[in-house]
């Protein structure tokens, strides 16, 4: 076997590369059943116990017409911010809306994976073109308001989750 062939094999089967590597599909699955209290500081007081996927669902509803998902390093950063710096392993929901405009986007950061396997979701970010431009937000509250007000003025507001608002 030629030395190139040796040294990508060492590289996909060592244990620095396992430890970091986090296959797209796996990244997504984490996000999709993160709870919002493990990835909203608002929301972690009430227990917020809904999944990332159920959320979503219910704050776009019918007025979407998709969302597509994909994994990788975190793309909604700030890197002047220390807490908007994201990390290597997020997964991120682009959002089409019916009416037309601008995709929204939300992400769910992750903590340095172990064994190949997503480190603990920590935080949340999104972006939605409202009538001022983009907005970057960091809680759930935000983005679904955001949503409502761009994509969806004629949807009520959902009912309140327990006592964590919207």
């Amino acid at each position: 076997m030629c030395r190139q062939a040796w040294l990508a094999l060492f590289l996909v089967t060592s244990p620095v590369y396992a430890a970091e590597h986090v296959a797209s599909s796996v990244l997504i699955g984490a996000a999709k059943r993160a709870t919002l209290s493990q990835i909203d500081y608002t929301r972690s007081n009430c227990h917020d116990d809904r999944s990332v996927e159920a959320w979503l669902t219910s704050v776009v509803g019918t007025s979407a017409r998709s969302i597509t998902w994909s994994g990788g390093a975190c793309k909604l950063v700030n890197k002047d911010n220390p807490i908007d710096a994201g990390t290597d392993w997020c997964a991120r929901a682009e959002i089409a809306p019916k009416r037309g405009g601008d995709n929204a986007k939300i992400e769910v950061f992750f903590e340095a994976p172990k064994r190949g396997r997503p480190g603990a979701p920590f935080a949340f970010r999104a972006i939605v073109k409202n009538k001022e431009g983009w907005d970057y937000m960091r809680d759930t509250s935000a983005f679904a308001a955001n949503w409502r007000e761009t994509y969806a003025p004629e949807q009520p507001a959902p009912a309140p989750y327990k006592d964590c608002g919207q």
